[in-house]
């Protein structure tokens, strides 16, 4: 994904500012749309998805430093199989 700056986007991004969402065409077709991001929708998401227990909120502490670098657990048996059977059985 690409990031510009607001002050690169010209004329539209007072409208941005101000919560309005603007829609980029090429003649008549739309390329893109510009929408102001909404810090309040997101977590109002967010605590839906948790309450259906889709995600869970994270602790607030940061990762270990090996936490991307640390072995990973072996399984007691093959993963592959138990989906398999999982899925035979209607679980």
């Amino acid at each position: 994904m690409k990031t510009v700056q607001l002050s690169e986007l010209g004329a539209v991004a007072e409208d941005v500012r101000k919560g309005e969402t603007v829609e980029v065409r090429d003649g008549e077709r739309v390329v893109a749309t510009v929408v102001p991001f909404r810090q309040a929708a997101l977590e109002a998401r967010l605590n839906e998805l948790e309450k259906r227990g889709v995600v869970r909120s994270g602790s607030g502490e940061p990762f270990s430093d090996d936490f991307f670098t640390q072995v990973l657990p072996k399984a007691d048996e093959s993963v592959l199989e138990q989906l398999l059977d999982d899925r035979s059985s209607g679980r």
